[in-house]
């Protein structure tokens, strides 16, 4: 195969799993809270160095939480929201200090690091982990719980598992509990914004290539809402996890 056929297929090949991030992105935040969102991350990393991975995720995330806020409209848990958004922030300022020191090894390794953590923790919270009573809101445990979510979020925009642990076990309905994660990563990902220009992860560049993506977010957004509503997210997530924790072993082998 010549350089330009090589060159084309890599082009090709680098479309189609950005096409099947955005697809993910938007049925994953919109049908079941981002809780599968964590995949994305190791995923990009495959192709893309890390921190372009991360600059160009965000734009594909705060627009599918602009759409995703129009189906959800006020059926969020404020209080929730309230509770967990000072401690986020002040982990977006943290997480985009440490953003500034690290280099893309540390940063593919920190990842690939959270991906199998999370994914483990996910698994005590599924199998081991089990509570017939609804869990009360607390500030005590909101607040790491928020700053938590926006530390690692702004390292990886994995940090929703976080909040997905601690809203779940408060027993929602389906609809209740992506509202609630839908406005929270719609504020957490707004207050990255700036950070990340400053820093130079979120580059013009990657937003050009993220434009003609932005069409299959809507797709993945309103399928993910059309699942939320028919069908359980318990299979999906579990076999996506699988995926996730072979693809955080990866990155830290490779």
């Amino acid at each position: 195969m010549g350089l330009t056929a090589t060159a084309t297929y890599n082009a090709e090949m680098e479309f189609a799993v950005l096409c099947l991030v955005a697809l993910l992105i938007g049925v994953s935040k919109a049908g079941f809270g981002g809780g599968t969102g964590i995949l994305v991350g190791p995923l990009l990393i495959l192709f893309f160095p890390a921190k372009d991975s991360i600059g160009m995720m965000l734009p594909m995330l705060f627009a599918c939480d602009v759409i995703s806020l129009f189906p959800y409209w006020r059926k969020w848990d404020t209080r929730n929201v309230l509770m967990l958004l000072p401690g986020a922030i002040v982990g977006v300022v943290l997480g985009s200090l440490a953003l500034n020191h690290m280099d893309d090894y540390w940063l593919t390794k920190t990842i690939g690091g959270l991906a199998v953590g999370f994914a483990l923790l996910q698994v005590y919270r599924d199998w081991i982990v089990k509570t017939a009573t609804a869990l009360t809101p607390r500030w005590w445990l909101a607040i790491p719980v928020g700053f938590g979510t926006g530390f690692v979020s702004t390292l990886s925009h994995v940090g929703g598992i976080l909040t997905t642990m601690y809203l779940i076990p408060q027993k929602m309905d389906a609809e209740r509990f992506v509202g609630t994660t839908t406005a929270l990563y719609f504020l957490v990902n707004l207050i990255k914004i700036p950070p990340y220009i400053y820093l130079d992860v979120l580059k013009p560049e990657g937003f050009i290539r993220d434009l003609p993506l932005f069409p299959i977010v809507l797709v993945g957004t309103l399928l993910g809402v059309w699942l939320n509503r028919r069908v359980p997210g318990q299979w999906f997530s579990r076999m996506v996890l699988v995926f996730v924790l072979l693809t955080g072993i990866w990155l830290l082998v490779k």
